[in-house]
């Protein structure tokens, strides 16, 4: 004898648990979809907090570079915007660096260990060099354009030790100290002669940016002299740094858009694969609801619900599975490079994307099961 099914969530519950195969697969669509949300947003936000806490931990009360450079690698600070800045009454000291990489070379025929080591350019009487006094491990910091200082992990990595010769574009440098910063992805990289990485980088007659030191009370006036005097280039706190250069941060978020826009599509066809075929191979059963007195707009908000609470499920695992891998990943790199940083907005578009799924892919079938007659649903073998 035929059983009207029972309303509610418990009804909507069954229907998923009759069919669980599918409904895993739909939660697991969603559940990927979601995790690669939240772990793409975690980890660009890491990286930016991490270049932040960097340039904050230089000690330094402004960060100059060229206002022109639509790129850091491209930003050029000359030897006459540095003498005139050194001019401006507060400022105490100038420290000029560079930025760059390079990919190890291969060991015994066999590929580098690291796909990239960043190259931090210093002169070591500056006073920029004073926060490594606190990190060195190993050895001391260089003295000489013929010495680096190397990262332990970036030594571990490449099997470097205290006192060994190593070739950096070609050219042989000693090992003279490690150091273990406490800022995780200035741990990917080597400290570096500025003068040697200058002429590396083809910038002898200027630099990447400047550390400008001044009193407190002095920041922001001396903030103002140098754009004022020298309008193509910018001065900011470090921890502004990063939002200077709002037009490459862009990118990063036009790509995660455009992941979460293919994780949606994915998910979104997941289950809206699963809710056609539960609506069709419950036609008869929506057609005895039908004749039973539920309304059209009940069987409407019952598959709709069916929908939100399949993926719902699945975000919900999303959201665990996404900081677990993200934490997988920057184990990896424990020491270097990768950083995440889980804020509240970042599990809430995780939800978000769960819900858009769940009502997307509901919506046709809803509308399909709550236009079904009564008369033909029951028919229906």
């Amino acid at each position: 004898m035929y059983r009207v099914p029972c309303p509610g969530l418990t009804y909507v519950w069954r229907n998923l648990l009759q069919r669980k195969v599918r409904t895993g697969l739909s939660m697991l669509g969603v559940s990927v979809a979601v995790a690669g949300v939240v772990a793409l947003i975690s980890v660009s936000q890491g990286l930016r907090s991490s270049f932040d806490d960097y340039m904050e931990a230089s000690g330094a009360s402004i960060v100059v570079f060229s206002g022109e450079a639509a790129d850091l690698v491209f930003s050029r600070v000359t030897l006459d915007d540095i003498a005139a800045i050194r001019a401006i009454d507060g400022v105490d000291s100038v420290s000029r660096v560079h930025f760059s990489a390079f990919r190890p070379g291969r060991t015994a025929g066999k590929a580098p260990a690291l796909p990239v080591v960043f190259l931090f350019g210093r002169y070591p009487e500056e006073r920029i060099m004073n926060k490594y006094r606190s990190f060195l491990a190993d050895g001391r910091l260089f003295e000489k354009p013929t010495e680096i200082v190397a990262s332990r992990f970036i030594a571990d990595t490449l099997g470097w030790k205290v006192g060994a010769k190593v070739a950096i574009y070609g050219a042989e440098y000693e090992v003279v100290g490690l150091f273990d910063s406490d800022v995780p992805w200035e741990n990917g990289g080597v400290i570096i002669h500025a003068d040697v990485l200058g002429k590396q980088l083809g910038k002898t007659d200027s630099y990447t940016l400047l550390f400008i030191y001044t009193a407190e009370a002095a920041t922001e006036r001396v903030r103002g002299a140098i754009e004022a005097a020298l309008p193509h280039l910018r001065a900011v706190p470090p921890r502004d740094f990063t939002n200077a250069f709002t037009d490459q941060l862009k990118l990063v978020d036009d790509f995660i858009a455009l992941v979460t826009v293919i994780a949606v599509v994915i998910g979104v066809l997941g289950v809206l694969n699963t809710m056609m075929m539960s609506v069709a191979e419950r036609t008869r059963e929506i057609g005895t609801l039908r004749a039973l007195g539920w309304s059209r707009g009940r069987i409407l908000r019952t598959v709709l619900v069916e929908g939100l609470l399949l993926s719902g499920i699945g975000g919900a695992i999303g959201l665990v599975l996404g900081v677990l891998g993200t934490e997988a990943l920057v184990a990896l790199w424990s020491k270097a490079y990768l950083v995440a940083t889980y804020l509240p907005s970042t599990f809430v578009k995780g939800a978000l994307v769960a819900v858009l799924v769940g009502v997307s892919a509901a919506l046709y079938p809803a509308y399909r099961a709550a236009n079904l007659r009564p008369v033909e649903a029951l028919r229906y073998e």
